[in-house]
């Protein structure tokens, strides 16, 4: 094939991973990234320009050749001048441009070209930069494929009332505090059907009658039970709300029970999205489980389904066929057989739990384990495998130690001693839940996007939620990014802590590539926002606390900063403005502008800049523009041989770059080489006229 076809090729392989990239756990496209960008340059600098002659100089193929984006750009301002409508012409200034950060200024040209008719087979490829209509394809397809999607509301979804029962803190829900959870199921794998119990504990904080509690529509609620007498119910949509024939006094212990039975929604996706898995193993026999997480605990069982509130502690237990093993949440209490037929795993958590990462996994497991010390003590991590993945999976799960070792140094000693540790062969791929981690890599197998591929990207990840989601919770859906960011950023810094700075640099560009702005991070409360959408929570989460990482500029206070956090709010839930009071405090600054920046826009920071040439010299201009006053982060420029770390501000700061010719600014397509420490940022340019 011939350079231009090999290009189309390669971009449309790329343009449907992109289109196809709906999880955080499926990340081929950043390891097409760098093939994808010397293709680009190869095709530019040769194919382009070799049957553009009379267009454009051997000069300027040397140049963008080069990365001298900047050149570049000025040769095509001049080719432009003489013939304005030569399309080709915009094109590749458009992508110089863009190639240099300025995404607005690079997409503008990008628009002129194809007015022109020329079509670039990158189109897919741009899209997340360049075209708004890109977005709400995206999210249609892959989040809201039945949702009226529009632009005038940020293309989300319409909240409704049902939604505000489901994610709002009303006073039914703030009147009462959930202080334990008993939550017997029977399992009928075969019917696809469940029935049971939960019986709720909960303090009275407030003077009440009435209760809201939360279970799916289609379950049949038989009764609710309050010291042996019957109690009213109405439901509305998915919630419950349960009346008391007298006033519950403030600080009274209360209980109810709530018997129910039905057929759970189906994983349609899981975990992602979530429900119910009833699966086989390779064997034929059973192998089911549940994954929750944005659904809601209430999809499978009755509880109080808000974030804000977790048990202290909670039992589990599971009816199910005698020949199957019960794995969930905790350590294991009683097996008890029921009858001939069947038997019971009692399980218990000894400390608080968000409701989405309570759980159960059926089949037939085998189950090996091992141990870590610290400065607390002892504490076991268990296994349970498929019985033909045995010796695969003791192999593959030593780095689970290793892992939580890195983890226990940097977030402080693991937060469920009493609990332990677990991590269970799962019919999904992976997920974060409490003690009972659920791995469905098929060790090693699947997609890995980290660059050293030894490490499992689930044990590197879902581990990281015990500190960072299990332990630190979220108080709102709007909260996510400190789940997700933090776990995210947290397998940058075991990189880093195993193999250095510049590996870690090289995991951090991966992740910006992966960043598509579509939400701000921080938005709308009280509706049970799936912020999933875009995995922007992952990405521009992880993204953001390594900006902010730069912006310190003291890697000793930073990584205390986070410690801290970890540690003050262990076994607690959180919102964004404690993270931000934090930082304030440690810093003795204001960060807030640079948290509402990167937290409630999607725009980026725009790097605005002016440059002036004068004999051998670059007199350049800079400032941050688009963000609030009082917004700082620096960046990394390059000019010749030298690289410097500047300090920018909303204030303009001149700089002369002497017996320079040219200068770059170190972005996500410049590379890492010869990057200067905390230096190396996110962000977009803007040349001013």
């Amino acid at each position: 094939m011939d350079k231009l076809t090999v290009y189309n090729y390669s971009v449309e392989i790329l343009s449907g991973l992109i289109a196809k990239r709906l999880f955080l756990k499926v990340l081929i496209f950043i390891r097409m990234r760098t093939y994808i960008t010397l293709l680009l340059s190869l095709w530019f600098t040769t194919s382009f320009f070799a049957q553009n002659p009379e267009d454009i100089s051997l000069q300027s193929q040397i140049l963008f050749n080069k990365g001298d984006y900047i050149s570049t750009i000025e040769y095509l301002d001049k080719s432009i001048l003489i013939s304005p409508k030569n399309g080709t012409a915009f094109y590749y200034r458009g992508l110089s441009k863009i190639f240099l950060g300025d995404y607005s200024g690079g997409c503008s040209d990008l628009a002129v070209a194809k007015s022109f008719g020329i079509k670039p087979p990158d189109k897919k490829f741009f899209g997340f930069l360049c075209d708004p209509q890109f977005k709400l394809k995206f999210l249609k397809e892959n989040y809201y494929p039945k949702v009226d999607l529009l632009p005038e509301n940020g293309y989300r979804p319409v909240y409704t009332y049902k939604d505000s029962l489901r994610g709002s803190l009303r006073s039914e829900r703030t009147c009462y505090d959930v202080t334990f959870y008993d939550l017997r199921i029977k399992l009928e794998p075969e019917n696809k059907f469940i029935s049971g119990s939960n019986t709720i504990f909960f303090r009275v904080l407030k003077p009440t009658m009435r209760i809201q509690i939360d279970l799916f529509s289609p379950y049949t609620i038989s009764d609710i039970l309050w010291n042996e007498q019957k109690l009213a119910f109405i439901r509305e949509f998915d919630a419950v709300f349960v009346s008391f024939p007298s006033e519950l006094e403030i600080n009274s212990i209360q209980q109810i029970q709530v018997n129910y039975s039905g057929k759970p929604q189906k994983a349609e996706n899981p975990p992602w999205f979530g429900g119910f898995v009833w699966k086989k193993d390779k064997k034929g026999n059973r192998w089911d489980g549940v994954a929750c997480e944005h659904l809601g605990a209430s999809s499978w069982w009755p509880c109080k389904d808000h974030m804000s509130d977790e048990p202290d502690s909670m039992l589990l237990t599971f009816t199910a066929p005698k020949d199957y093993d019960i794995i969930s949440n905790g350590s294991l209490r009683a097996i008890v057989n029921v009858d001939k037929e069947t038997r019971s795993h009692s399980w218990i958590v000894k400390n608080p739990i968000n409701n989405y990462n309570a759980t159960f996994y059926m089949g037939k497991f085998t189950h090996f384990s091992d141990s870590v010390t610290n400065s607390d003590g002892t504490y076991p991590l268990d296994y349970y495998v498929l019985p033909y993945n045995l010796e695969t999976a003791k192999e593959s799960f030593k780095q689970t130690k290793e892992v939580i070792l890195v983890y226990e140094e940097l977030f402080g000693n693991y937060p469920f001693p009493e609990d332990g540790f677990g991590m269970v062969e799962s019919p999904f791929e992976g997920m974060e839940h409490q003690g009972a981690i659920a791995y469905g890599s098929d060790f090693f197998k699947k997609n890995n996007p980290f660059v050293h591929k030894e490490y499992d990207y689930i044990i590197v990840h879902e581990t990281a939620h015990e500190w960072w989601g299990n332990s630190v919770s979220a108080t709102d859906m709007a909260d996510m990014w400190i789940q997700e960011g933090f776990a995210t950023y947290s397998e940058l810094l075991f990189m880093e802590k195993r193999f250095g700075y510049n590996d870690y640099l090289k995991e951090v560009v991966a992740k910006m590539f992966e960043i598509f702005n579509f939400w701000p991070l921080v938005e709308n409360r009280g509706v049970n926002e799936n912020t999933f959408a875009s995995n922007d929570v992952y990405n521009k989460g992880a993204i953001m606390l390594h900006n902010l990482r730069c912006t310190i500029n003291d890697d000793s206070l930073f990584f205390k900063i986070i410690k801290n956090f970890a540690l003050k709010y262990k076994n607690r839930m959180v919102t964004t403005d404690d993270f931000i009071t934090l930082v304030n405090e440690f810093t003795n600054k204001d960060f807030n502008p640079f948290f509402d920046k990167f937290l409630k826009e999607t725009g980026l920071p725009i790097l605005s800049y002016t440059f002036e040439k004068k004999d051998k010299n670059i007199l350049l201009k800079i400032k941050w523009s688009e963000v609030k006053d009082g917004f700082e982060m620096p960046i990394c420029l390059r000019s010749g041989n030298n690289t410097f770390r500047i300090e920018v501000t909303t204030k303009v700061q001149s700089f002369e770059l002497k017996n320079s010719e040219t200068f770059r600014f170190y972005n996500i397509w410049s590379g890492i080489d010869g990057v200067e420490k905390n230096a190396f940022t996110y962000y977009s340019t803007r040349k001013e006229e």
